[in-house]
């Protein structure tokens, strides 16, 4: 019997790249994106497992070897642009040309064909809503931006991996519930709900072919790193810390079992084949 399989992807940025004003200077905070990197290629490798890593350009700028280790143990790179600047806040123009040089420098870097994209925040919403025309104008064959979710996107997307007539395939985060009850089964949800709730959801995802790949930040794994400025919204400072002590056990046990595949290996599949 094959073990159930879910696509697995990465966002990779530091601990402190938030999309709020002021935080886009490195220099301001501690660098910790090596351990964190070291923390999360541990997982896949106790798990098992190979993924899709959405790279920022400047940080791949700042940390190339980080980036070749993580190409070496057969991980896939994807796009998740520039700097971790939202899409919605950005005009349409500003926004593409960011995208393409994106794409352009993280190929040069990591000397292979990028073929998703993951916008910060999952802000391919509000002002940003008509800009996945421009994901596939430029080159991708995928994208993962739009969480099926109040407040990051709208509940009314679609759940499931689906194709557009443009044949750009949209990979959605995984999400359950309805309505005020609808949870991310990523970041803060996967780090506070039941694990048994948790795994038997992951389950049904991966039993109905959902296509919803399994969100993780390297800095997640990171339990020791500093907490955020007091002047950071306490919404963001909740669902950034909540649930991180214990985070890496607990995703060992959920995950035990499952076959976790890059987004790339679920691309113009209807269904998922052994």
């Amino acid at each position: 019997m094959h073990a159930p399989s879910l696509p697995l992807s990465f966002d990779w940025e530091d601990w402190w790249q938030l999309c709020l004003p002021g935080f886009s200077e490195a220099s301001r905070f501690e660098d910790r994106l090596a351990r964190a990197t070291d923390l999360a290629l541990a997982l896949c490798e106790d798990l098992q497992a190979k993924g899709t890593w959405f790279c920022l350009v400047d940080q791949a700028q700042r940390h190339p070897e980080l980036l070749r280790r993580i190409q070496a143990q057969g991980h896939a790179i994807a796009l998740h642009g520039l700097d971790h600047t939202r899409a919605c806040d950005q005009e349409r123009p500003a926004f593409l040309r960011w995208l393409e040089e994106g794409k352009a420098r993280l190929e040069d870097l990591c000397g292979a064909p990028v073929l998703g994209f993951r916008a910060p925040e999952w802000s391919l919403r509000g002002s940003a809503d008509g800009f996945l025309e421009d994901v596939r104008a430029s080159g991708f064959r995928y994208d993962s931006s739009r969480a099926p979710l109040a407040v990051l996107g709208d509940p009314g997307w679609p759940r499931q991996r689906h194709r557009r007539p443009d044949g750009l395939e949209v990979f959605p985060p995984p999400v359950v519930g309805k309505g005020a009850w609808s949870v991310p089964l990523w970041g803060w949800g996967m780090r506070t709900l039941p694990e048994a709730w948790l795994r038997r959801q992951l389950r049904l995802k991966a039993q109905a072919a959902a296509g919803t790949p399994l969100v993780i930040h390297p800095w997640e794994l990171d339990e020791d790193q500093p907490d955020l400025p007091a002047d950071v919204p306490f919404g963001h400072r909740w669902s950034h810390r909540a649930g991180l002590r214990g985070y890496g056990p607990r995703l060992r046990r959920m995950l035990t079992n499952f076959d976790l595949r890059p987004l790339e290996a679920f691309l113009d599949l209807g269904t998922l084949v052994p």
